[in-house]
């Protein structure tokens, strides 16, 4: 009999045993594994926190109190245990369940989540309202490590402390962000693992005063304060102490006795409290527990296999590096994703990964660029929004050539609003000295990549899609910044990166109807190339981007344009002025009217209105 379809809510976990709660934490972890499976999804870092979360249903009264996860990609046991396992099928689907936390899919979900670093700020929000309002709830924040080392994390704990409101920081240790953590605070969590250490000597001290009769509350203090330097010397916990919280652990996230222990404890505390978790991230599924980056994000097993913009960025860069001693090659706890890996293992000297550190990887770039280096930065687009002063005042200002290679711009599919790229043009285009580029193939970007490491002096974005296709062979740049990859006389039709063959579509589409386009692959959005405002004039212009309309490259075009004095008949084609909902790309794509069917309907019926 399955324990997990009973579950309809964390109050029915509290009639359960702890045998009966690990059967249901294998059943849950099996259900995770069945499910992603078939929709993709984050798997590793989910089935680490599967104990980890019964206990916190255990020992917290939600919705009530308040559980907060970091990121959300360890929130799909929570989503189990809230009476949404009817619809898990349904995960990071059209219209079902989201892939992260979402405060309008349920109660239980307290705060949204996609990006890192949110939790702890969050947390105390909600902690400073329940005093400002005179209520009465509990406040956790659940955050893992990769993310604890993120700025906002750090500026939270700081102020979390200084503000004395109770609040429990759980801090899931599993030793990874998507990759390995790096830097000064994940070696510090490293040594405070090595409390078994500080356990054993305790135990040893403790064995000896038991042996001994009563001499006092004197003997007592005294003893206090030796355990106190003991564990501070050993463990060296005191940096969460200096900053006001209240540690405790290490403890075993797998083992539900000591979590919920622990966790009873810190609720008590009327003060901030840092608990430290320990957990391996892919927990009870073999593949994902020997390799954890690989099981980070999973697609679906009916997937196509696309040609990833990855793979040419990696082999970009590792040609480039041959040539260019001074080729350095930056992430952000995005070696796998990005397609730096390769470039990793053969120029390790050369390779930085700063963790979940966006904003800082591109202010040291342009302390790279500025003493002779050549950095390039691989980043999603998503989590470059969190660079956008860096970009505008440590890069462009000063003119230094960073290179930002921007992958994942325009709708990515079942990761849904978070993590959708439909900005990246709207934060870039109208950053002074900026270069910008958009690539529509991966054959194409190796071409935009070859040609910005001459030719660009200043700061540099290359922005391209999720996974594209090959292409056919690239168009050089220096024969034209926008090619042209169909004759037409009625109107020219300006795609930009994976538009493109959106675009081409729909023009054929057009030609039956009679109707004759110009195709061009807007491919170098900034500085505009030479003459092509020239060859706009006296043509309907149309742009076709996937991007949100406000600050895309369509309203930038127009600008240009009126500026010299030209007013050509203009449509411009792209987001809606919303957030994008979860679904395949398609979906996603039908559902802003961006099909190759819809568009040639938007298309045909603007050139009707000039007829």
């Amino acid at each position: 009999m399955s324990l997990l379809k009973n579950i309809r809510g964390p109050e029915d976990l509290k009639a359960l045993s702890f045998s009966q709660l690990e059967e249901l934490a294998g059943e849950m972890r099996a259900r995770i594994l069945e499910v992603t499976r078939q929709n993709g999804g984050h798997l590793a870092s989910n089935l680490g926190v599967v104990e980890l979360t019964i206990a916190l249903h255990l020992v917290y009264d939600c919705p009530k109190d308040k559980i907060l996860f970091d990121v959300g990609h360890q929130c799909y046991a929570h989503k189990l245990l809230t009476g949404r396992q009817d619809r898990f099928s349904e995960l990071r689907k059209k219209n079902g369940l989201s892939g992260f936390p979402r405060m309008e899919e349920s109660c239980y979900d307290a705060f949204g989540a996609g990006h890192s670093g949110t939790s702890v700020s969050a947390a105390l929000g909600y902690a400073r309202a329940r005093a400002l309002l005179n209520e009465d709830y509990k406040v956790v924040a659940v955050v893992g490590d990769g993310s604890f080392m993120n700025g906002p994390s750090v500026e939270a704990i700081n102020d979390a402390g200084h503000s004395g409101e109770p609040l429990v920081v759980v801090l899931n240790d599993n030793e990874m962000s998507i990759d390995r953590n790096v830097g000064a605070l994940a070696r510090y969590l490293a040594r405070l693992r090595s409390g078994e250490v500080y356990q054993r000597a305790k135990k040893r001290t403790k064995s000896v005063l038991d042996a001994l009769p009563l001499v006092g509350e004197p003997l007592k203090k005294a003893i206090q304060r030796f355990k106190r330097k003991l564990r501070r010397l050993v463990v060296e916990e005191g940096f969460f102490e200096d900053l006001g919280f209240t540690y405790l652990g290490p403890v075993d996230g797998h083992d539900l006795r000591a979590l919920v222990s622990s966790l009873r404890a810190a609720r008590e505390l009327q003060k901030p409290v840092l608990l430290h978790v320990l957990t391996k991230k892919g927990s009870g599924y073999g593949p994902a527990l020997e390799s954890p980056e690989r099981y980070h994000g999973v697609s679906p097993i009916t997937a196509k296999k696309a040609y990833p913009y990855a793979r040419a960025v990696g082999e970009a860069l590792l040609e480039m590096g041959e040539k260019d001693r001074k080729l350095c090659v930056i992430t952000a706890a995005m070696r796998n994703g990005t397609g730096a890996e390769t470039f990793a293992e053969k120029y390790p000297d050369r390779f930085f990964d700063v963790g979940i550190a966006e904003a800082h990887a591109v202010t040291m770039a342009s302390g790279m660029a500025a003493a002779g280096l050549h950095p390039y930065f691989l980043v999603y687009s998503t989590f470059l929004q969190r660079s956008y002063d860096e970009i505008l005042h440590d890069a462009a200002l000063q003119d230094l050539p960073i290179r930002l290679l921007v992958s994942h711009m325009g709708l990515v599919g079942e990761d849904g609003a978070t993590h959708n790229g439909g900005f990246t043009l709207s934060f870039l285009l109208h950053v002074p000295e900026l270069t910008v580029l958009c690539a529509s193939s991966g054959t194409e970007l190796r071409e935009l990549l070859e040609w910005s490491r001459e030719r660009v002096t200043g700061p540099l974005a290359i922005c391209y899609g999720k996974q594209g296709s090959p292409g056919e062979k690239a168009v050089p740049m220096e024969k034209t910044r926008w090619p042209v990859l169909r004759e037409g006389d009625d109107a020219t039709l300006l795609c930009v990166g994976e538009m493109l063959p959106i675009g081409l579509q729909a023009a054929a589409l057009l030609e039956r109807q009679g109707v004759s386009l110009c195709v061009r692959n807007a491919r170098q959005l900034k500085p505009l190339p030479d003459g092509v405002l020239d060859e706009l004039q006296g043509r309907d212009v149309i742009t076709l981007e996937e991007n949100v309309l406000s600050g895309g490259f369509g309203e930038s075009l127009l600008y240009a344009l009126h500026e010299r004095g030209a007013a050509p008949r203009f449509l411009a084609l792209g987001l809606p002025d919303r957030f994008v909902a979860q679904g395949t790309r398609m979906e996603q794509l039908e559902e802003c009217g961006l099909l190759p069917e819809q568009t040639a309907q938007k298309i045909a019926a603007f050139l009707r209105e000039d007829a």
